[in-house]
């Protein structure tokens, strides 16, 4: 039950329980300190009283008059409290009346002890302890000092509860801040007022919306550059297959044209017609050629068949090939192991962007490629000793978009001139948390 209940709610509850204790304690301790106050009272007062009747015994025995003795003896009497003086066969004397308290209480504070007999020739003296009055202005004590305590108790309860929710007062509207960013409202801000823990907490809720409404504003710059980043991609294979390809097949469908109609001539030669056969082969190889580059740019297929040393040192081979002027080193020690697939991927793109751009703008001689491990950190450099980069230059889309995927798997890309000349890119990937993805 008391899960259902708010902070206020128990905080005041407990605050009650509390004051409502420390009441009914202060109120057994008097009952308990009554009970000794009330025998003291009566234990010195009937004292005096058999004092005062043990002295006039004598005075009645010899005494012409022992009838004014032993009415003299009863008017002393009558003005002590808590005692009762009597003499069988006469009426006592005219009592005022006595102020009762409850019987409960009489009866758990005194218990009246056995009266004192003193035997006289005008009859016996009775001695009786009679303490209502005392436990009459006792229990009003009591009574009063209840409702006082009750009272102070009322007000400070009141006094307390106010002040807690006061206090408590920004709890709502820090929930209402949080309930807002579940549901997506990154622009919310809670107020950082009250008490320094709560200021603290509205700070932090009000960091993290800033945060949330930051990385909104990246994603969607993110998802903008990669629709961008897939439609340059689609522009350049649309380029490829119309400036390469299409050459290649028009060609290749012209070259059929005429080994056709050669081959409808009358008398046509076998050797002219197997050598336009393959004039007609080598378009259909050159063309395999250009299918394969293009597809190894959307995903290289080396990569999946060897892993990702082989497919760098593929990727390495096809530039030999393509600009033997350029030496490319290689030191592949990282590239060798376990890895998940999209770190390698990430990894070879890098290292493919590298080759690309020191091949197409840099003028270098030597182009070195090394991809090592530190830990669960793969780190990619390509690195090269051409012109380096310019101190106005601004990454291109290529570069950008490489920048944003390696961000995304929670690495780092750099690209930055060399002390001793030519350009590095370098990207450090960590291993592992892609795998899970």
């Amino acid at each position: 039950m008391l899960q259902s209940l708010s902070l206020r709610a128990r905080l005041s509850l407990l605050l009650g329980g509390v004051l409502a204790a420390g009441l009914v304690f202060g109120v057994a301790l008097l009952i308990l300190h009554a009970g000794a106050r009330v025998n003291a009272e009566v234990e010195a007062a009937t004292g005096l009283a058999r004092d005062l009747a043990q002295a006039t015994l004598p005075r009645i025995e010899t005494s012409k008059n022992p009838e004014a003795e032993l009415a003299g003896l009863l008017e002393d009497a009558q003005r002590l409290r808590h005692v009762r003086v009597t003499v069988e066969g006469k009426a006592g004397p005219a009592t005022q009346s006595e102020k009762r308290a409850p019987d409960w209480f009489s009866a758990l504070v005194f218990r009246a002890p056995a009266p004192a007999r003193f035997d006289t020739p005008l009859g016996a003296i009775g001695i009786a302890a009679s303490a209502a009055d005392e436990i009459a202005e006792i229990w009003t004590e009591i009574v009063w000092l209840a409702i006082g305590a009750t009272a102070v108790a009322v007000v400070a309860f009141a006094i307390v509860s106010y002040a807690v929710s006061r206090a408590l007062s920004p709890i709502g509207a820090l929930s209402g801040a949080l309930r807002r960013l579940e549901q997506g409202d990154h622009a919310v801000r809670a107020p950082a007022d009250g008490p320094p823990e709560f200021v603290a907490i509205g700070e932090r809720i009000n960091a993290l919306a800033a945060t949330l409404e930051r990385l909104d504003g990246e994603n969607h710059r993110l998802m903008r550059r990669m629709i961008h980043v897939q439609d340059e991609e689609r522009r350049d294979i649309a380029r490829d297959l119309h400036d390469e390809i299409g050459p290649f097949l028009f060609t290749v469908r012209a070259g059929l044209g005429a080994l056709a109609r050669k081959a409808k001539t009358p008398g046509a030669e076998p050797a002219r017609l197997a050598e336009d056969c393959e004039k007609i082969d080598a378009q259909v190889a050159a063309l395999q050629q250009v299918n394969r580059r293009i597809l190894g740019r959307l995903r290289p297929a080396a990569l999946e068949e060897m892993g990702l040393a082989d497919a760098i040192e593929a990727l390495a081979r096809s530039w030999r090939e393509t600009r033997a002027d350029v030496e490319i080193a290689l030191s592949l020690d990282g590239a060798r192991g376990a890895m998940d697939e999209i770190t390698a991927l990430t990894a070879y793109r890098v290292a493919q962007e590298g080759l690309t751009n020191a091949f197409r703008h840099s003028g270098a001689r030597r182009i070195d490629v090394a991809l090592s491990r530190d830990g669960d950190r793969l780190r990619v450099e390509v690195s090269d000793d051409g012109a380096g980069l310019p101190e106005t230059a601004a990454g291109g889309l290529g570069l950008r978009g490489m920048a944003e995927r390696v961000g995304a798997l929670g690495g780092t890309l750099s690209m930055s001139n060399r002390p001793d000349g030519g350009a590095r890119l370098a990207a450090t990937l960590r291993l592992g948390t892609l795998s899970q993805v």
